[in-house]
C-alpha cells in the first residue's frame, strides 16, 4: 500500500503517548493496540521504481541491494515525499537524499530508500518502546515482506527477529477471521491457532545492528535540519 504501519496490540489503555501514534480501542474487548504510520512507505518504493526501473518487476529492481553495505556508503533517504504522520505530523516537510556522492550509483539510492523507510517505521518502534514496551520479534507483513534483502534489513534496524506470515495478504486474513469470529464460527483462540502460522525468522546480524544503530541517530537529524528548507519551498510552491 501507500503507508506502512508499525502496530502492537495493548492490554492496558494507559499508554501516553503525547499523540505522536495512534491509541485505538480493538475488536477484542478490553484490548487497545498502538499504531505508528509512515505515511509514504510503499509510495516511496513505487516512486524509485518509476525512477530507476519502471519496466521491472520489485524483485528485478532489488535484486542487487545486497551488494551494498548496509549504511548505503554515506546516502540517507527520508520517505517524506507526501509529508509525513509519526512521529512528526507533519503535511510540508518533503523528502530528502542526504550525503549524495559521485561514486553513488542506482543501487546505492535503491537500498537507501529501502532503509529510509525502515528507519522511519523504527520511529514508530522506539516511541512504543520509550513507554516500557518490550518488542521481542517483528511480524512483517505486506510489500516489505516480500523481499529476503527488506527483510533483513528490517531486523537488522530493529535489532530483533522478523518473521513473515505463510499467507502473503496478512490484512485481508485478518478481516476474514473478524468476520468468522464476529459470525461466532471461531474463538479468538480457536481462530488464530487454525489460520495463522508463521515462516521462519530472519535474524538481526550483530554488527550490522550495531552499525545502523549509529546510522539510525544520524537519520533522526534530517527532519529537523530539513523542515524549514521544506517549509520555504512550499510557500515558492503556492506562489
Amino acid at each position: 500500500g501507500t503507508s506502512g504501519v508499525f502496530l502492537s496490540a495493548e492490554t492496558s489503555n494507559q499508554k501516553e503517548y503525547d499523540g505522536k501514534i495512534h491509541y485505538f480501542n480493538h475488536s477484542i474487548k478490553d484490548n487497545y493496540y498502538s499504531m505508528g504510520v509512515t505515511l509514504s512507505a510503499g509510495s516511496s518504493l513505487a516512486w524509485a521504481k518509476n525512477l530507476f526501473g519502471e519496466n521491472l518487476s520489485y524483485d528485478a529492481l532489488l535484486k542487487d541491494i545486497n551488494q551494498i553495505e548496509p549504511g548505503s556508503e554515506g546516502l540517507f533517504f527520508t520517505p517524506y515525499i507526501m509529508g509525513e504522520r509519526t512521529p512528526y505530523t507533519d503535511s510540508k516537510i518533503r523528502g530528502s537524499f542526504i550525503g549524495i556522492d559521485a561514486m553513488h550509483g542506482k543501487n546505492h539510492f535503491l537500498r537507501s530508500v529501502i532503509e529510509g523507510i525502515t528507519f522511519s517505521l523504527n520511529d514508530s518502534k522506539k516511541i512504543m518502546e520509550s513507554v516500557g514496551k518490550d518488542i521481542k520479534s517483528i511480524v512483517s507483513v505486506g510489500g516489505g515482506s516480500k523481499n529476503k534483502d527488506w527483510l533483513q534489513i528490517q531486523a537488522d534496524i530493529f535489532g530483533v527477529p522478523v518473521t513473515t506470515l505463510s499467507i502473503e495478504e496478512g490484512p485481508a486474513q485478518g478481516a476474514a477471521m473478524m468476520v468468522g469470529i464476529g459470525l461466532g464460527l471461531y474463538e479468538l483462540d480457536e481462530c488464530i491457532n487454525k489460520f495463522v502460522e508463521y515462516n521462519e525468522f530472519v535474524y538481526p546480524i550483530a554488527k550490522n545492528v550495531v552499525k545502523y544503530a549509529n546510522l539510525y541517530k544520524i537519520y533522526n537529524k534530517i527532519y529537523d535540519a530539513t523542515k524549514y528548507l521544506s517549509y520555504d519551498i512550499s510557500k515558492l510552491k503556492e506562489e
